[in-house]
């Protein structure tokens, strides 16, 4: 019976699966067009609007590697045939006090981010997390100084910091641009109140005192958004003129911006085979070259930071 039972299993017929329909490729094309056209245009105006920004960018590093003859030729091209290093030596070289610019720019831009992120973090999670009386009026009050141009106090700023004895000063033209801490204090604040109360409340029940709390519970969730206020802080002052050039008078302390207007301004600096234009080409890549590496080594977070800075 064991035997029998045993031949009748494995004289199952065996079962045959079915072969899948492949698609007609004019099916596919058109499941595809209709997933994918109704975002056609908005990426080809996307590719448009990133070619128009990027074109300058592209131009003046092309043209920082091009010789003299390149630059100057009848029909100018974007491509660089004969690339060269001489306009960088030439900047750096003959530019006077280049590299004092420069070190004064990462001085005063780095200091300016370190307070102006430590400040409206502070500020941000005191608006966001704190109770005290009129503390809305005195948050909306300040984000009205949003809409008051910059040079409309310039003149007053100039009285004070010349009354404090901080002009020519780089410590006192750090704490000047960083003053304008109403944005970064809106971004830090959105910031906090997106995070849940609960996190405070299992921190209390833990004995963590309001420091032990925005220290090591709520500062590292609002990572990004720091970031955020970091990399526009960053940009705004390292490319800041007007406030630079009121404030500094002495040329040993100019940053870059204000230090590269004057020598260009004030010399057609043509020595052989080197041109203005190229040498002028060169020292703003140079120039920018801060800006674009701070993005990327900060740009894993600077999308998430955003969002989570501006959640309403």
């Amino acid at each position: 019976m064991t035997s029998g039972m045993t031949s009748g299993m494995t004289s199952a017929p065996p079962t045959t699966g079915t072969t899948p329909r492949r698609t007609p490729p004019g099916q596919r094309f058109a499941r595809l067009w209709g997933k994918y056209a109704p975002k056609l245009g908005l990426r080809l105006i996307l590719w448009f609007l990133l070619i128009f920004f990027l074109l300058p960018l592209v131009w003046a590093v092309t043209a920082s590697l091009k010789s003299r003859v390149e630059l100057y030729q009848t029909d100018p091209h974007l491509l660089v045939w004969q690339p060269t290093l001489a306009n960088y030596t030439f900047a750096l070289r003959k530019l006077q006090n280049f590299p004092a610019f420069y070190r004064n720019s990462i001085i005063v831009t780095l200091g300016a981010v370190v307070v102006q992120t430590t400040l409206a973090t502070l500020a941000g999670y005191g608006f966001a997390r704190l109770r005290f009386r009129g503390r809305d009026l005195i948050f909306y009050s300040m984000i009205l100084f949003i809409f008051v141009p910059r040079a409309g106090g310039l003149m007053a700023q100039y009285e004070l910091m010349n009354f404090l004895g901080l002009r020519n000063n780089l410590f006192g033209l750090v704490l000047a641009l960083s003053a304008g801490l109403a944005v970064p204090t809106f971004i830090m604040r959105q910031a906090f109140l997106g995070l849940p109360n609960e996190f405070e409340d299992a921190a209390r029940i833990d004995g963590c005192n309001r420091f032990q709390i925005f220290r090591h519970i709520m500062l590292p969730l609002v990572t990004g958004a720091m970031v955020v206020v970091a990399l526009f802080e960053f940009i705004r002052v390292w490319g800041e003129y007007l406030l630079t050039l009121t404030m500094i008078d002495d040329q040993q302390k100019y940053t870059l911006g204000i230090g590269m207007v004057q020598q260009f301004s004030s010399a057609t600096l043509e020595f052989g085979t080197f041109t203005s234009y190229g040498g002028q080409a060169a020292a703003y890549v140079m120039a920018a070259a801060p800006v674009v590496l701070f993005f990327l080594a900060l740009q894993r977070w600077f999308v998430r930071g955003l969002l989570s800075g501006l959640k309403l």
